[in-house]
């Protein structure tokens, strides 16, 4: 089933679990986490047979720290302190998920910390990661308004910063549009945990590519900024981008279906079968056309 998901399903945030074992208790000596790699904006643990993994992840952070700190405006720089698993079931027991879970990667917030899953079975690092120090640079740039932020904007930037871009999930979103299953605004937040996740991640990323398209990058910043400020994200939001929630939504529609429209069409293939009804259409006016002239032409005598 997880094979199944797209990747933007399988990447995850948990707002408020500082009470879940970072770790898992009762483990032998040498399966028992350590410290395994630290940088300049990594501290990576986990068990020995990680080693290699770990050096992974911490290069993953050093890359991705910085840059996003600097899209989403934290000048908090502090090192991002990692959990890394080579091990599938280890990485759900650490954090406590069900066997079926396809979770791969998690931000304890407002701690900062991350489990990484490193078997590479569900997603990639290479995208896992910066999804997870996301979080915890938006965190850091909202503060104390964590609370206030709507989960779908923390999971849309989240994702914009790991490398969804809007050709990747605007048109997820417009054929949900099409199909009269898109979530509404105000029902996105709950949708991350039910069986249309992948959908709200595809939604939110397309929301923050769209506001990116129409202000900009800065736009991140000033609106994670706007809302530590004012602790109200209906106000921080129509201070930083001119929008309030109704217009954006109405806004976002009106591009995705603008801009996608015709490259969706292109791309289902539907357009061969159009052709082929509008010449079968054409064909036939002209053999009607034909038929009746001839009908109307006067009897000769030969």
């Amino acid at each position: 089933m997880a094979l199944l998901l797209s990747r933007s399903a399988v990447l995850s945030l948990a707002i408020g679990l500082s009470a879940l074992p970072s770790v898992h208790a009762g483990a032998a000596d040498e399966r028992a986490p350590r410290l395994l790699h630290q940088t300049t904006y990594a501290i990576v643990m986990g068990n020995a047979q990680a080693q290699e993994l770990a050096a992974r992840v911490g290069m993953e952070i050093d890359a991705a720290a910085p840059r996003i700190a600097g899209i989403v405006g934290t000048g908090d720089l502090r090192p991002v302190r990692a959990y890394v698993y080579r091990d599938r079931d280890a990485f759900r027991q650490a954090v406590g998920v069900p066997r079926e879970s396809t979770l791969v990667g998690l931000a304890l917030l407002p701690s900062g910390v991350i489990h990484i899953d490193g078997t590479g079975l569900l997603a990639s690092i290479q995208k896992v990661v910066p999804h997870e120090v996301g979080h915890v640079m938006i965190s850091r740039a909202v503060g104390p308004a964590l609370p206030q932020l709507p989960l779908w904007l923390n999971e849309g930037i989240a994702e914009y910063v790991a490398g969804q871009r809007a050709a990747q999930v605007d048109p997820v979103a417009l054929r949900a549009v099409g199909r009269g299953s898109a979530l509404r605004l105000a029902d996105l937040d709950p949708a991350f945990r039910r069986r249309d996740a992948a959908l709200a991640y595809a939604r939110s990323a397309s929301l923050v590519n769209f506001l990116v398209a129409e202000r900009g990058e800065r736009v991140i910043a000033d609106l994670l900024a706007a809302l530590r400020a004012s602790r109200d994200f209906d106000s921080a939001l129509q201070q930083a981008t001119g929008f309030t929630s109704p217009e954006l939504e109405s806004a976002w529609r009106s591009s995705v279906a603008r801009r996608w429209r015709w490259p969706l069409f292109v791309r289902s293939g539907s357009w061969i079968l159009t052709i082929m009804l509008v010449l079968f259409f054409v064909g036939l006016v002209r053999h009607l056309r034909e038929r009746r002239r001839r009908q109307e032409m006067p009897e000769q005598d030969w």
